[in-house]
């Protein structure tokens, strides 16, 4: 039970309890779920803000904490993924090898792991405590959930997992981990082999329009999918090198380094034709497909690069899709996939992304 031990520098005061009871996030069921735990019984005529200085004054634990934090979404919010492939030869056995000591790590943090395997593919369950203190008080301290995997491919094994830092810190035990297991197989004076581990990057290719064709090329390369449109584009300039010289707020130092465009087309706008001619490449995109059949249904997907200058940190999601009605007429939102939608075209934006890289890789050469 070590993911029930706090780890908060300090406690909820009564004024941050009834300052977010009054937050209308929080509906009147909720606040009457709260008093009824309590044996309380409330009228629907009491004002919020009396109901909410009330039960501010009672004595409150973790659990009401993580239960009004539940009430105002503080969990909600998908992350986009990230994967790698390790090209080294590797045993599954291996694979779940460095997974227990991952395992092991996590758990030593008093977070929960559980680890499962089926057809070769490891998945590891993770149950942590994320803190950002700069967020109000029933959002600074939450509890989340990642599921990273590890799973064959063509190329090895695709590690995968939610793109944060915390999972970035379990990814570097988990590859330090097969690092030691590779190196601890080649017999004693023989040189020891080395993980081999791939990205998707361009950070080698600093030329502006091969990084901007990798987002053209992935918008319109997803197998079975067609592009309907481009909804955000957001574009980087790195800062040239006399300007990063300069001292002082001169004319000349000024330089933007970045842009965002919104709205349907933004492609084929003449603004953004006008940056690319200035040196800025894509480096966020939001777009829109439709299944490549009659009467397809419109799905909506976002890719970025987060490290923008050197092209690399690359990461994505798959949104949401907007279904279709008949007679051409389309549901009025886009609403969340299923976790097997999300894995399937997760895996569908890693496959082209990929064959777009070695593509551009051996044009540059």
């Amino acid at each position: 039970m070590g993911l029930l031990i706090m780890r908060s520098l300090h406690s909820v005061t009564d004024k941050a309890l009834d300052d977010v009871l009054n937050q209308s996030e929080i509906t009147l069921n909720e606040l009457r779920e709260l008093f009824l735990a309590r044996g309380i019984l409330i009228s629907k005529e009491t004002p919020r803000k009396d109901l909410a200085r009330n039960f501010s004054k009672f004595s409150h634990d973790y659990y009401d904490h993580q239960k009004i934090a539940s009430y105002i979404g503080s969990n909600n919010r998908r992350e986009k993924l990230t994967a790698k492939v390790i090209a080294t030869k590797l045993e599954v056995d291996e694979i779940i090898l460095a997974a227990e000591k991952l395992k092991a790590d996590i758990e030593s943090r008093n977070d929960l792991c559980q680890i499962s395997t089926i057809d070769g593919k490891v998945r590891l369950n993770v149950s942590y405590l994320s803190t950002n203190y700069g967020k109000s008080d029933f959002k600074q301290v939450i509890t989340k959930t990642a599921l990273i995997e590890v799973e064959p491919s063509e190329k090895g094994f695709l590690l995968r997992r939610p793109e944060n830092e915390q999972t970035q810190e379990y990814e570097d035990v988990f590859l330090a981990s097969l690092e030691h297991i590779v190196a601890s197989r080649s017999a004693e004076g023989e040189k020891q082999e080395s993980l081999n581990v791939k990205e998707i990057s361009l950070e080698h290719i600093n030329t502006p329009k091969l990084r901007t064709k990798f987002f053209v090329k992935l918008i319109n390369g997803l197998k079975g999918y067609v592009l309907d449109d481009v909804t955000d584009a957001y574009v980087y300039h790195p800062k040239p090198e006399k300007i990063k010289e300069q001292d002082g707020n001169t004319e000349t130092g000024i330089h933007i380094d970045r842009a965002s465009l919104k709205g349907e087309g933004v492609l084929k706008s003449e603004e953004i034709s006008s940056l690319y001619e200035r040196g800025f490449y894509i480096c966020k995109i939001k777009w829109r497909a439709k299944e490549d059949l009659v009467d397809p249904d419109i799905y909506e997907f976002e890719a970025q690069f987060s490290d923008q200058g050197n092209f690399k940190d690359f990461s994505y999601l798959a949104k949401g899709v907007k279904k279709y009605k008949g007679n051409g007429q389309y549901n009025k939102n886009f609403v969340s996939l299923s976790k097997n939608e999300e894995t399937f075209f997760a895996k569908l934006i890693e496959s082209a992304a990929y064959s777009i890289i070695m593509e551009i890789e051996k044009e540059k050469a």
